[in-house]
């Protein structure tokens, strides 16, 4: 059995865990770091390289995190994930699920056709229409439509701000939206939000996080993890199947009268803050059940 782990950071925890764990299994496992891979395309055959090691041979592939800030390597990899599907390869999570949960304005749409409760949001490149929704709907939060680790998510809600709107929009798409605008609702919830982590049909950890400033609650960006005491079984397995995903972390934040609004789904989630109060080895849960799907 063989299974590569793809990772733009191949020693990082995640990785190094994962790595020990399935070895541990008896697995050959392979690093595969997407910056050393080379596609060679002739007439006659179509070669996937990483050191002039032949890596479409995997029986799986986990993605670990997709890196790639940048359009041209983004594509890249995307690119890349394709070509290992095409060659037989089992992703996780696939390429096409990947599109749907990097794009949020893709994702947003996947889950309102599957009935999720989601904030009222606006997708546009027009800065009026920007504008607009933002004084119709203050406070609101404003989302980079690509990225990760709560980078870019900004609340808009003082007086300053909303006099300088178009100023304001301007400085974050030049920063983050790269000439798109994702608006959403704020919805006003007890302080915290909650992580979800998918497997499969089942929900393995939960976690409350509670922000330590502004609104982001991502454990990497200062975030603090606490047990979760609320049922959110049924919307985090819905949303993840909305997406095709595989093995996701689904952020979802309760109102303050109880009802739940899914924010984002994740196609590389972490898991160290949901470690911190889950009994469970996460890691090793993962990694059987990797193994197992062969």
């Amino acid at each position: 059995m063989k299974i590569g782990l793809f990772s733009s950071d191949p020693w990082s925890r995640r990785v190094e865990g994962l790595f020990c764990s399935l070895e541990s299994q008896g697995v050959d496992v392979v690093r595969i770091m997407p910056w050393k891979v080379k596609q060679v395309i002739k007439n006659s055959h179509y070669d996937i390289l990483m050191r002039d090691a032949d890596i479409d041979k995997l029986d799986r592939l986990f993605v670990v995190d997709l890196g790639a800030d940048d359009i041209g390597a983004f594509f890249n990899r995307l690119g890349l994930l394709r070509a290992l599907e095409a060659h037989g390869i089992d992703v996780i999570n696939t390429s096409d699920a990947f599109l749907k949960m990097r794009n949020k304005a893709e994702s947003v749409r996947h889950l309102q056709a599957s009935g999720i409760s989601i904030p009222v949001t606006l997708i546009t490149e027009s800065i009026e229409e920007a504008a607009d929704f933002v004084k119709q709907y203050n406070p609101c939060v404003l989302k980079p439509i690509t990225g990760f680790g709560g980078l870019g998510v900004q609340l808009i809600e003082n007086k300053f701000d909303l006099e300088n709107i178009f100023d304001f929009l301007k400085h974050h798409s030049r920063m983050f939206g790269k000439g798109a605008f994702l608006l959403q609702e704020y919805i006003r919830s007890p302080g915290f939000d909650i992580r979800a982590l998918v497997m499969g049909d089942e929900v393995i950890s939960t976690m409350q996080r509670v922000a330590t400033e502004g609104i982001v609650t991502n454990i990497h960006s200062g975030g603090i993890p606490r047990p979760n005491d609320i049922d959110v079984e049924d919307i985090a397995k819905k949303s993840a199947s909305a997406v095709d995903g595989q093995l996701v972390g689904v952020d979802i934040i309760p109102d303050n009268t109880g009802n739940l609004w899914v924010l984002e789904v994740n196609a590389t989630p972490g898991w160290v803050g949901l470690q911190s109060v889950t009994k469970e080895d996460i890691t090793d849960l993962i990694s059987s059940w990797l193994t197992s799907k062969i």
